[in-house]
């Protein structure tokens, strides 16, 4: 459905929302009346609030995204002394964010297969964003639906409340890298990751590969690369 809203700038904006109207009004109808911080978080607020945490955060950085999965992908990383790109055979793209404003995103030869030193430096990747806008939003969606946020804001904010988003940034990654991979045919592989924990997960093909290099090992040997 159309939702109008303004923006921080007092712009009169029309958004798309995931929902039909019927949808939307049938949830109001619900909800009406109630407090924000008594309702679930299986609840329509917060999938609107996940799905536009990718449109209107992540999305914007694709094109950054693209330059820099060609750019690993054509193994342009600054060598040391003895090495080039043709040594270069399996990638690790890990990433973090901090403390809901940036996300950053690395990536190096994958070290059990690269035992040397290869590169002098891993290649990076930051995005830098701003909230604002979108709780601003949420709040007039809220309003819309006529539910009380007021405690709920005094505590907390709604759009960074129990947030999770490292699996909409892996899938980006993921995205983007078979994208500039259909274009570019580079034989290099990797895999992806979150910088504080998680298992690795194939670049390419999207599985679990597990947390040990014996792991990683047997998953690539498999495909015929091997350590």
């Amino acid at each position: 459905m159309k939702f109008k809203y303004v923006n921080l700038n007092k712009e009169e904006k029309v958004i798309d929302l995931p929902v039909t109207e019927e949808d939307f009004n049938e949830t109001k109808c619900f909800v009406e009346g109630s407090e924000l911080i008594d309702m679930d978080y299986d609840w329509l607020i917060w999938d609107l609030r996940d799905y536009f945490i990718e449109k209107m955060v992540l999305d914007p950085f694709k094109e950054e995204i693209y330059s820099f999965c060609r750019k690993v992908q054509l193994a342009d990383f600054d060598y040391k002394e003895n090495s080039s790109s043709k040594d270069i055979k399996v990638v690790q793209i890990y990433y973090n964010i901090y403390s809901w404003h940036l996300i950053f995103v690395a990536c190096e030869p994958e070290i059990v297969f690269h035992k040397e030193d290869i590169v002098k430096d891993r290649l990076e990747l930051d995005f830098n964003f701003d909230l604002r806008e979108l709780e601003y939003l949420l709040e007039q969606i809220l309003d819309a639906l006529e539910v009380d946020y007021s405690e709920f804001k005094e505590e907390e904010k709604i759009v960074t409340s129990d947030l999770i988003i490292d699996f909409s940034v892996k899938n980006i990654l993921k995205e983007c890298w078979k994208e500039i991979k259909n274009e570019t045919n580079s034989k290099i592989v990797g895999v992806v990751f979150q910088a504080t924990g998680g298992d690795p997960e194939s670049l390419d093909t999207d599985e679990v590969i597990g947390d040990s290099e014996e792991l990683i090992v047997e998953f690539f040997k498999k495909r015929n690369i091997k350590a």
